[in-house]
């Protein structure tokens, strides 16, 4: 019985959590009436605001790589390069946002911390504040008690 308790009661959490960054991630686009929620990954431990799974950061790296792929496509690798070109400047700067936090994350990055809150992923698509269609995957750390986000940061999906 108490853990059937327990199991609902984590799970009401879990949704609290989640709506917590959905909520978060509203607050962050340009145009949230354009938002669209692909996914949302079950909240998950966290140990700081750097630590990942190996399998989180293979992901993270595949999804810059095929960023500087596209990126490279479009501008024939940069021999046709057109600054007017609103898609490939934009991600081209979320692209080296991301890049900087990975880096600094993945530095500080260490399991043998001690428990500090939830992670949650959300796969969403929505307007830039040029008008301009993108993809995104946010990853928002939540505290302990999942009441608020501590952090969050975007890695681009072309």
């Amino acid at each position: 019985m108490m853990g059937a308790a327990l199991m609902v009661s984590c799970g009401n959490s879990g949704e609290k959590m989640k709506r917590l960054a959905k909520e978060n991630l509203e607050l962050s686009v340009d145009y949230p009436k354009q938002l669209r929620v692909l996914a949302v990954s079950e909240p998950d431990s966290a140990f700081g605001t750097g630590y990942f799974t190996k399998d989180e950061v293979k992901g993270m790296l595949r999804t810059m790589q095929v960023v500087t792929d596209t990126i490279m496509k479009r501008t024939d690798n940069m021999n046709r390069f057109n600054p007017s070109d609103h898609y490939v400047v934009s991600l081209a700067e979320r692209q080296m946002r991301s890049m900087a936090e990975i880096r600094s994350l993945i530095m500080k990055g260490d399991r043998n911390g001690e428990f500090s809150g939830w992670k949650v992923k959300i796969d969403y698509a929505c307007v830039d504040a040029a008008g301009l269609p993108y993809r995104s995957e946010r990853w928002c750390f939540i505290d302990k008690e999942g009441k608020q986000v501590y952090k969050a940061f975007e890695l681009p999906i072309p």
